[in-house]
Protein backbone atom coordinates (compact mmCIF):
# COMPACT_ATOMS: atom_id res chain seq x y z
CA UNK A 1 0.00 0.00 0.00
CA UNK A 2 1.69 3.12 -1.15
CA UNK A 3 0.10 4.86 1.91
CA UNK A 4 2.52 2.67 3.72
CA UNK A 5 5.39 3.50 2.71
CA UNK A 6 4.39 7.51 2.88
CA UNK A 7 4.20 6.81 6.51
CA UNK A 8 7.47 4.94 6.78
CA UNK A 9 9.48 7.79 5.05
CA UNK A 10 7.61 10.06 8.07
CA UNK A 11 8.64 7.90 10.67
CA UNK A 12 12.20 8.45 9.35
CA UNK A 13 12.32 11.65 8.34
CA UNK A 14 14.62 13.44 10.40
CA UNK A 15 13.66 17.11 9.17
CA UNK A 16 10.16 16.46 10.84
CA UNK A 17 10.20 17.22 14.78
CA UNK A 18 10.48 14.21 17.23
CA UNK A 19 6.93 14.91 17.96
CA UNK A 20 5.45 15.10 14.59
CA UNK A 21 7.10 11.92 14.00
CA UNK A 22 5.43 10.10 17.36
CA UNK A 23 2.13 11.47 16.06
CA UNK A 24 2.70 9.62 12.82
CA UNK A 25 4.05 6.45 15.12
CA UNK A 26 0.71 6.49 16.62
CA UNK A 27 -1.27 6.79 13.55
CA UNK A 28 0.65 4.17 12.37
CA UNK A 29 0.30 1.88 15.61
CA UNK A 30 -4.14 2.35 15.61
CA UNK A 31 -3.40 4.61 18.51
CA UNK A 32 -5.59 7.16 19.13
CA UNK A 33 -3.80 10.85 19.78
CA UNK A 34 -4.52 13.27 22.79
CA UNK A 35 -5.90 16.41 22.59
CA UNK A 36 -2.26 18.27 23.22
CA UNK A 37 -1.14 16.27 20.06
CA UNK A 38 -4.15 17.39 18.57
CA UNK A 39 -3.07 21.00 19.06
CA UNK A 40 0.29 20.26 17.92
CA UNK A 41 -0.75 18.88 14.82
CA UNK A 42 -3.04 22.02 14.08
CA UNK A 43 0.04 24.82 14.74
CA UNK A 44 2.60 22.67 13.71
CA UNK A 45 1.62 19.97 10.92
CA UNK A 46 2.11 21.17 7.26
CA UNK A 47 -0.36 20.43 5.12
CA UNK A 48 1.52 17.56 3.07
CA UNK A 49 2.07 15.80 6.19
CA UNK A 50 -1.20 15.74 7.72
CA UNK A 51 -3.14 14.39 3.92
CA UNK A 52 -0.44 11.57 4.32
CA UNK A 53 -1.55 10.44 8.08
CA UNK A 54 -5.38 11.04 6.52
CA UNK A 55 -4.57 9.45 3.18
CA UNK A 56 -2.79 6.16 5.38
CA UNK A 57 -6.18 5.85 7.73
CA UNK A 58 -8.36 6.12 4.89
CA UNK A 59 -6.47 3.36 2.59
CA UNK A 60 -6.70 0.82 5.36
CA UNK A 61 -9.85 1.29 6.04
CA UNK A 62 -11.49 1.57 2.38
CA UNK A 63 -8.35 0.66 0.11
CA UNK A 64 -8.60 2.79 -2.69
CA UNK A 65 -12.14 3.34 -3.13
CA UNK A 66 -13.42 6.84 -2.46
CA UNK A 67 -17.52 6.97 -1.86
CA UNK A 68 -19.63 10.19 -3.06
CA UNK A 69 -23.75 10.96 -2.51
CA UNK A 70 -25.51 13.13 -4.78
CA UNK A 71 -27.60 15.63 -2.52
CA UNK A 72 -29.40 18.64 -2.52
CA UNK A 73 -30.65 20.72 0.07
CA UNK A 74 -34.22 22.04 1.34
CA UNK A 75 -33.65 24.93 4.15
CA UNK A 76 -37.84 25.11 5.67
CA UNK A 77 -36.87 28.92 6.71
CA UNK A 78 -33.88 30.90 7.52
CA UNK A 79 -36.10 32.88 9.94
CA UNK A 80 -34.93 31.78 13.71
CA UNK A 81 -36.04 31.83 17.49
CA UNK A 82 -32.20 31.76 18.15
CA UNK A 83 -29.78 34.82 17.84
CA UNK A 84 -26.20 32.94 17.59
CA UNK A 85 -23.98 35.45 17.12
CA UNK A 86 -21.31 33.87 14.06
CA UNK A 87 -24.54 33.24 11.86
CA UNK A 88 -25.19 35.77 8.65
CA UNK A 89 -27.67 33.29 7.09
CA UNK A 90 -30.36 33.83 9.70
CA UNK A 91 -33.57 36.42 10.25
CA UNK A 92 -34.62 37.04 13.26
CA UNK A 93 -38.34 37.41 13.98
CA UNK A 94 -38.78 41.01 14.17
CA UNK A 95 -37.23 40.73 10.36
CA UNK A 96 -39.11 37.84 9.32
CA UNK A 97 -40.46 39.75 5.57
CA UNK A 98 -36.85 39.68 5.12
CA UNK A 99 -36.64 35.65 5.45
CA UNK A 100 -38.58 33.12 3.99
CA UNK A 101 -40.58 30.02 5.37
CA UNK A 102 -41.93 27.01 3.08
CA UNK A 103 -44.82 25.13 3.69
CA UNK A 104 -45.05 21.42 3.10
CA UNK A 105 -45.91 22.21 -0.07
CA UNK A 106 -43.59 24.13 -1.09
CA UNK A 107 -41.26 21.55 0.06
CA UNK A 108 -42.19 18.57 -1.06
CA UNK A 109 -42.12 20.56 -4.83
CA UNK A 110 -38.63 21.21 -4.66
CA UNK A 111 -38.32 17.10 -3.75
CA UNK A 112 -40.42 17.02 -7.09
CA UNK A 113 -37.99 19.09 -9.08
CA UNK A 114 -35.22 15.90 -8.93
CA UNK A 115 -37.47 13.51 -10.60
CA UNK A 116 -35.34 11.67 -12.73
CA UNK A 117 -32.21 12.65 -11.54
CA UNK A 118 -30.05 10.55 -10.08
CA UNK A 119 -29.76 12.17 -6.36
CA UNK A 120 -29.47 10.04 -3.49
CA UNK A 121 -29.68 12.57 -0.56
CA UNK A 122 -31.40 15.39 0.66
CA UNK A 123 -30.02 17.44 3.58
CA UNK A 124 -33.45 18.96 5.60
CA UNK A 125 -32.20 22.07 8.03
CA UNK A 126 -32.82 25.48 8.67
CA UNK A 127 -34.24 27.99 10.98
CA UNK A 128 -36.11 27.28 14.55
CA UNK A 129 -39.68 28.51 14.37
CA UNK A 130 -43.03 27.06 16.16
CA UNK A 131 -44.58 26.16 13.20
CA UNK A 132 -41.82 23.80 12.31
CA UNK A 133 -43.19 21.41 14.97
CA UNK A 134 -42.71 17.52 15.34
CA UNK A 135 -46.00 16.75 13.98
CA UNK A 136 -45.32 19.43 11.18
CA UNK A 137 -41.81 17.49 10.12
CA UNK A 138 -42.41 13.59 10.56
CA UNK A 139 -45.39 14.66 8.00
CA UNK A 140 -43.00 15.50 5.52
CA UNK A 141 -40.64 12.99 6.39
CA UNK A 142 -43.23 10.49 5.71
CA UNK A 143 -44.46 12.41 2.48
CA UNK A 144 -40.76 12.15 1.01
CA UNK A 145 -40.11 8.39 1.60
CA UNK A 146 -44.20 8.00 0.18
CA UNK A 147 -42.95 9.80 -3.24
CA UNK A 148 -39.14 8.61 -3.38
CA UNK A 149 -38.72 5.56 -0.87
CA UNK A 150 -35.00 5.32 -1.99
CA UNK A 151 -33.91 8.99 -1.24
CA UNK A 152 -31.82 9.28 1.93
CA UNK A 153 -33.45 11.78 4.44
CA UNK A 154 -30.64 13.51 6.31
CA UNK A 155 -32.48 15.69 8.54
CA UNK A 156 -32.22 18.46 11.62
CA UNK A 157 -30.03 19.10 14.07
CA UNK A 158 -30.15 18.98 17.67
CA UNK A 159 -31.04 22.21 17.99
CA UNK A 160 -33.95 22.04 16.38
CA UNK A 161 -35.17 18.70 17.66
CA UNK A 162 -34.51 20.19 21.36
CA UNK A 163 -36.77 22.34 20.78
CA UNK A 164 -39.43 20.63 18.72
CA UNK A 165 -39.46 17.89 21.03
CA UNK A 166 -39.57 20.30 24.19
CA UNK A 167 -42.88 21.96 22.47
CA UNK A 168 -44.23 18.32 21.82
CA UNK A 169 -43.99 17.45 25.37
CA UNK A 170 -41.83 14.41 24.93
CA UNK A 171 -38.57 13.22 25.75
CA UNK A 172 -35.37 12.71 23.92
CA UNK A 173 -35.99 9.11 23.71
CA UNK A 174 -39.34 9.20 22.39
CA UNK A 175 -38.88 12.01 19.69
CA UNK A 176 -35.46 10.51 18.26
CA UNK A 177 -38.19 6.82 18.38
CA UNK A 178 -40.45 9.08 16.25
CA UNK A 179 -37.89 10.57 13.81
CA UNK A 180 -36.75 7.49 13.11
CA UNK A 181 -40.37 5.82 12.01
CA UNK A 182 -41.13 8.98 9.76
CA UNK A 183 -38.59 7.79 7.41
CA UNK A 184 -35.15 9.94 8.97
CA UNK A 185 -32.01 7.66 7.73
CA UNK A 186 -29.15 10.19 9.49
CA UNK A 187 -28.57 13.37 11.50
CA UNK A 188 -26.38 16.07 9.51
CA UNK A 189 -23.54 17.25 12.09
CA UNK A 190 -24.68 20.49 12.70
CA UNK A 191 -25.63 23.14 16.00
CA UNK A 192 -22.50 21.51 17.66
CA UNK A 193 -20.28 24.74 17.12
CA UNK A 194 -18.10 24.43 20.10
CA UNK A 195 -19.15 22.29 23.20
CA UNK A 196 -17.07 24.98 25.92
CA UNK A 197 -19.57 25.86 27.85
CA UNK A 198 -17.92 29.52 28.41
CA UNK A 199 -17.24 30.01 24.38
CA UNK A 200 -20.74 28.40 23.71
CA UNK A 201 -22.70 30.86 26.19
CA UNK A 202 -21.02 33.60 24.15
CA UNK A 203 -21.56 32.78 20.71
CA UNK A 204 -25.02 30.28 21.48
CA UNK A 205 -26.26 30.92 24.57
CA UNK A 206 -29.73 30.53 23.87
CA UNK A 207 -29.59 27.09 22.10
CA UNK A 208 -29.17 23.47 23.16
CA UNK A 209 -25.78 22.87 25.41
CA UNK A 210 -23.30 20.50 24.19
CA UNK A 211 -24.38 18.20 26.32
CA UNK A 212 -27.78 17.89 25.12
CA UNK A 213 -26.63 17.67 21.59
CA UNK A 214 -24.53 14.85 22.01
CA UNK A 215 -27.53 13.41 24.31
CA UNK A 216 -29.28 13.29 21.57
CA UNK A 217 -26.87 12.03 18.78
CA UNK A 218 -26.45 9.31 21.35
CA UNK A 219 -30.15 8.24 21.25
CA UNK A 220 -30.18 8.54 17.49
CA UNK A 221 -26.72 5.87 17.75
CA UNK A 222 -28.58 3.75 20.86
CA UNK A 223 -31.65 3.24 17.86
CA UNK A 224 -28.97 1.50 15.03
CA UNK A 225 -28.63 4.93 13.39
CA UNK A 226 -25.69 7.23 12.44
CA UNK A 227 -25.39 11.08 12.15
CA UNK A 228 -22.60 13.35 11.65
CA UNK A 229 -20.94 16.00 13.60
CA UNK A 230 -19.49 19.66 12.33
CA UNK A 231 -17.35 21.60 14.83
CA UNK A 232 -17.12 25.31 14.28
CA UNK A 233 -13.83 27.32 15.51
CA UNK A 234 -12.18 30.65 14.66
CA UNK A 235 -14.47 32.39 16.73
CA UNK A 236 -13.40 33.42 20.04
CA UNK A 237 -12.17 30.00 20.81
CA UNK A 238 -7.88 28.95 21.18
CA UNK A 239 -7.82 25.47 19.34
CA UNK A 240 -7.17 23.63 22.86
CA UNK A 241 -10.79 24.74 23.55
CA UNK A 242 -11.92 24.12 19.89
CA UNK A 243 -10.76 20.38 20.60
CA UNK A 244 -12.89 19.81 23.62
CA UNK A 245 -15.46 19.20 21.27
CA UNK A 246 -13.38 17.59 18.66
CA UNK A 247 -12.81 15.14 21.71
CA UNK A 248 -15.99 14.73 23.21
CA UNK A 249 -17.55 13.51 19.38
CA UNK A 250 -14.42 11.20 19.49
CA UNK A 251 -15.49 9.95 22.71
CA UNK A 252 -19.35 9.65 21.81
CA UNK A 253 -17.64 7.82 18.76
CA UNK A 254 -15.46 5.30 20.05
CA UNK A 255 -18.83 3.80 22.36
CA UNK A 256 -20.60 3.19 19.47
CA UNK A 257 -18.79 3.74 16.02
CA UNK A 258 -21.52 5.54 14.48
CA UNK A 259 -20.82 9.27 13.35
CA UNK A 260 -20.05 8.96 9.74
CA UNK A 261 -18.10 11.91 10.03
CA UNK A 262 -16.04 14.72 12.08
CA UNK A 263 -15.85 17.79 10.24
CA UNK A 264 -14.04 20.94 11.75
Amino acid sequence: MQATRTIEILLNDNNLSYELRAIAQKVFDNQRITPAEGVLLFEQGELGYLGALANFIREKRHGHHTYFNRNFHIEPTNVCIYTCKFCSYSRLIKQRSDGWEYTMEDMLDIIKKYDGQPVTEVHIVGGVLPQYDLQFYTELFRKIKEYRPELHIKALTPVEYHYIFKKAKVSYEEGMRLIKESGVDSLPGGGAEIFHPEIREQIAADKCTGEQWLRIHEIWHELGMRSNATMLYGQLNAMNIALTTWSSCANCRIKRAVFKLLSP
